[in-house]
């Protein structure tokens, strides 16, 4: 079967590698994302190169058709919940499956969606909609990240509502802010993608520099300078929620934060009712959200997400 594999810091070659042989349900991959995650390992970003070593099949933002397993799983279309909680220890039992200490994740610790085939748990299996195309079926993981962000955020009903930086999730973001009732503005720097997020429907306003104002921001970027950020243009008694992570440490206004009360919230990735109620939603997601190309164009698809030239925030591949 073929592969992506990361054999180094960016570099990414076609394989042939063997198939999986055992560790639970086999899958045949449709479709897998190109997450900003797996940008960053290929870029070898402090973080990642203090976390994971190549060589890596990345990859996890998946749906696949599974060919071997238990009878009724078998045939299935399926999206992957690409983390693996231990079900036992107290924040799992709490519901909070992300933050398991003993979490593993999908196209780090376990062969990824850039190969043809993966074996993977059953209980990391969502069956999908009936003719669901492949690539909304890949969208299910970010939009789970998305969806725990933008409930993190409370009540949006009639609220302005500001998203820091128009990428997939901050775009998904701005999707679901507007179905629950919120006045969305998007931030975002890069011309070419202001232009595409200026045609969205649900966004009411694309602004490169924002002014304060808003009721509730989301930095879906995390760099030193949007958290700062965030808390400046939110309303005395607005909250922040951060959900980027491209910095490690990031300096905070703390006088702003207490003296106006200002609410900050972390949002990490997704818990296991987050992703089935994103398997629910992704039928929803407008049609263009991604721009779809096969496997083969891993180089170009790359190249151009990191360099900002597409214009959509998301690249999904897929195995012909």
């Amino acid at each position: 079967m073929q592969a992506v594999v990361l054999e180094d810091f960016e570099r990414l070659s076609l394989q042939e590698l063997p198939p999986p042989a055992e560790g639970g349900v086999l899958l045949r991959v449709e479709a897998c994302g190109v997450c900003g995650s797996d940008l960053s390992v290929y870029k070898g970003s402090p973080a990642m190169r203090a976390r994971w070593r190549p060589p890596l099949v990345l990859g996890h933002e998946i749906a696949a058709t599974v060919l071997e397993g238990p009878p009724d799983w078998v045939g299935r279309k399926v999206a992957v919940n690409p983390l693996v909680a231990c079900g036992r220890c107290d924040s799992c039992r709490r519901g909070l499956s992300n933050l398991c200490p003993e979490r593993t994740n999908v196209g780090f610790h376990y062969r990824g969606g850039f190969a043809q085939q993966i074996r993977l748990p059953v209980e990391q299996l969502y069956p999908l909609p009936e003719g669901l195309s492949p690539w909304k079926g890949a969208l299910c993981e970010p939009l789970a990240v998305a969806l725990r962000a933008v409930e993190l955020a409370g009540a949006a009903l009639g609220r302005r509502v500001l998203v820091l930086g128009g990428g997939a999730i901050g775009t998904l973001a701005a999707w679901l802010l507007h179905r629950a009732g919120a006045r969305v503005e998007v931030a975002e720097r890069n011309p070419l993608r202001r232009a595409w997020l200026e045609g969205l429907e649900f966004i009411a306003r694309v602004v490169e520099a924002p002014q304060a104002g808003y009721e509730g921001v989301l930095d879906c970027v995390g760099s030193e300078k949007t958290v700062a950020l965030s808390v400046d243009l939110v309303q005395p008694g607005g909250k922040v929620v951060l959900v980027g992570l491209e910095a490690t440490l990031a300096p905070l206004p703390l006088q702003r934060v207490v003296l106006q009360e200002i609410g900050l919230k972390g949002a990490y990735v997704f818990t296991h009712d987050d992703f089935t109620r994103a398997v629910e939603l992704v039928p929803q997601l407008p049609e263009g959200l991604a721009v779809v190309r096969p496997f083969s164009a891993y180089r170009e698809t790359f190249a151009e997400l990191i360099d900002g030239r597409l214009a959509q925030p998301k690249a999904v591949l897929v195995w012909g």
